[in-house]
């Protein structure tokens, strides 16, 4: 009997802990879940959302301080190398403006999940869930255009042709003298990011989607072994940039 009262009087008495919420800002839009929810569920309800082209749809989760640590970690590293070369260098105007483009980018954890609807409900492997937290879905139209970005001259966009390659893209820009000669990654909108020679002896004929970036690395033996892993670095955080 003494048991019985005790259990009733624990289940009148403590507080009943609620579901984790479940939060999705689609354009501005929230939409709030108070059980687990499927991504099918939530693009179901999305007022305004592609109706061809998902390829450039992404989802972000926010409040993801191990992103904004990779980014202050590559800062540090770019800025020991900065505090290496001679004012006034060509290395160190490249550096400084490498350094000062990645302290501005806007960042949030860009989740590998394919957005598309129709795959979403057709397919469970598509179809992941949401547990809790928050999240944040961006639709972008299709681009016609293509971005270079890292060691050249400036960041340059340059109109989208079905038969260029990556190589291609980079002979229409002015490639920085710490530039790498033989690597370049190209940054896809469906969030791929790939390393690819672009060297007459490891040339790799890749033609990327409109849309992609395509991100100039530095040079590795001007900086010694510390750049292969910093490039890698740096490609990878582009991801999540918003």
């Amino acid at each position: 009997m003494l048991r019985t009262f005790c259990v009733l009087f624990c289940l009148l008495s403590c507080p009943v802990t609620a579901a984790p919420a479940v939060t999705f800002n689609v354009a501005g839009q929230i939409y709030t879940f108070d059980q687990p929810v499927r991504l099918a569920t939530v693009l179901s309800i999305v007022e305004q959302k592609p109706t061809q082209y998902w390829a450039n749809a992404a989802v972000y989760e926010l409040n993801a301080p191990e992103i904004v640590q990779q980014q202050a970690d590559i800062l540090q590293q770019l800025a020991a190398l900065i505090r290496e070369q001679s004012k006034g260098s060509s290395e160190y105007r490249q550096l400084s403006a490498l350094y000062q483009e990645i302290g501005s980018w806007q960042l949030m954890r860009r989740l590998n999940v394919i957005v598309d609807y129709d795959q979403a409900r057709l397919n469970p492997a598509r179809n992941p869930q949401f547990n809790s937290g928050e999240y944040y879905i961006r639709f972008k139209d299709r681009s016609q255009v293509i971005r270079l970005s890292g060691m050249v001259a400036q960041a340059t966009t340059l109109p989208f042709k079905t038969e260029y390659t990556v190589t291609d893209y980079i002979d229409h820009v002015v490639v920085a003298a710490s530039a790498h000669r033989d690597f370049a990654y190209l940054l896809e909108p469906d969030g791929d990011v790939r390393k690819l020679g672009i060297a007459y002896w490891n040339r790799q004929h890749v033609q990327p989607m409109p849309g992609s970036e395509i991100f100039i690395p530095l040079q590795d033996e001007l900086f010694f072994d510390r750049i292969g892993p910093l490039n890698d670095k740096i490609a990878q955080l582009m991801m999540h940039r918003m």
